[in-house]
């Protein structure tokens, strides 16, 4: 996969509360939520050409969309997930940010790179159903069998003695004229089914895995409500045979740039091959709580992925049990959530920025 592909925003994966009629019923799950603290959720999309990042060291997208039927609690579904996770040093994203956007590099100055990526694509099947553990609470559970398409997983920085991970421009006297050349040692160590950095041709493999999610849903009093759910709170993928590459990569490549401006493809020394490997998912906890009081709707939810917690206040109207809106506040980046609740299901927006060019938060679910 390429780089810029891996830093692409899907609109296209899934939120919503199971149904438990007694009639049997099809349905469609849809969620996109996307979060870059650095930069700009479209800047990542074009691999950071847009406004300068604002430090930061965290960007990430979970995307699902499920389709399936369901009767009595019962729900078997198909479903296709794309999921992306960086963290980076500012330096590293710094260092792409001036050479993507066509800026000058500064002479003599020290970059630290410290990359860390896990993406993956996959497709599979979803039996979820719910167990009732007393007349007001029940036990969610939910197995997905699933097989995966494409995927990087990796690290680009430092070597494993903790050493090198540093570039820098300089400008040296070669053929009786200056120019400048980029100087440093990165060491790489990365799976893939297509080779993001080296662009090494390979055969790609077919994934197998599984993902496990529990929660539960209890309906405290007439008024109050609970939810909860950890998604993939257990889950790997395999991979047989899949390409890797672990290599010293050093950018020494004199700039042929008209404009002096770095045009550079790393050369490296190492090892390309072919390994067994488990790849991890990030687990992505859910915690809702509200209270209806008449036609107002009070509100808490927690998001956690990882190295990065939402929490955000809700305040709703709802004219019916099935007509109602949300907005929901989050607290520490501001992000506004709206939701619409209608008979044909609930549709949401996140955001932290109406100019979506310059927006943090992105967010999309239909149910």
């Amino acid at each position: 996969m390429k780089p810029r592909l891996l830093l692409a925003f899907l609109v296209c994966s899934a939120s919503a509360n199971a149904a438990t009629g007694e009639s049997a019923y099809m349905f469609t799950k849809a969620e996109s939520f996307s979060y870059s603290e650095g930069s700009p959720v479209t800047a990542y999309i074009d691999f950071l050409i847009g406004p300068r990042p604002a430090g930061g060291d965290t960007a990430f997208s979970r995307n699902n969309i499920e389709m399936g039927v369901g009767y009595r609690g019962i729900e078997l579904s198909v479903l296709h997930r794309n999921d992306y996770n960086l963290s980076f040093s500012p330096d590293a994203a710094e260092f792409a940010y001036l050479n993507k956007n066509r800026q000058n590099i500064p002479l003599e100055q020290e970059y630290s790179v410290d990359v860390w990526a896990n993406q993956y694509q996959m497709s599979g099947l979803k039996l979820g159903f719910q167990l009732p553990l007393a007349k007001t609470l029940h036990l969610v559970v939910a197995y997905s069998h699933l097989y995966g398409t494409e995927a990087v997983n990796g690290y680009l920085g430092k070597n494993e003695d903790g050493n090198h991970g540093v570039i820098q421009m300089v400008e040296r006297e070669l053929g009786g004229r200056n120019r400048k050349i980029l100087e440093g040692n990165l060491y790489a160590d990365y799976y893939y089914t297509d080779d993001p950095l080296f662009e090494r041709e390979v055969r790609s493999p077919i994934g197998h895995g599984y993902a496990v999610d529990l929660g539960f849903n209890w309906q405290v009093t007439e008024n109050f409500r609970v939810e909860a759910i950890v998604q993939d709170i257990a889950g790997e993928m395999r991979w047989d045979d899949m390409p890797f590459t672990t290599a010293k990569a050093t950018s020494d490549i004199i700039v042929v740039d008209e404009d002096g401006f770095l045009e550079a493809n790393p050369n490296f020394e190492g090892l390309e091959g072919f390994g067994d490997f488990t790849q991890e998912f990030t687990k992505r906890k859910l915690l809702t709580a509200g209270y209806q009081w008449d036609h107002i709707r009070l509100g808490y939810e927690y998001e956690s992925y990882n190295v990065v917690t939402f929490n955000r206040m809700v305040l709703g109207y709802h004219w019916s049990n099935a007509w109602g809106v949300d907005v929901s506040g989050e607290v520490d980046t501001g992000a506004v959530d709206v939701r619409l609740w209608t008979p044909a299901g609930d549709l949401s927006f996140t955001t932290d920025n109406l100019d979506f060019d310059n927006a943090h938060t992105l967010g999309f679910t239909w149910n």
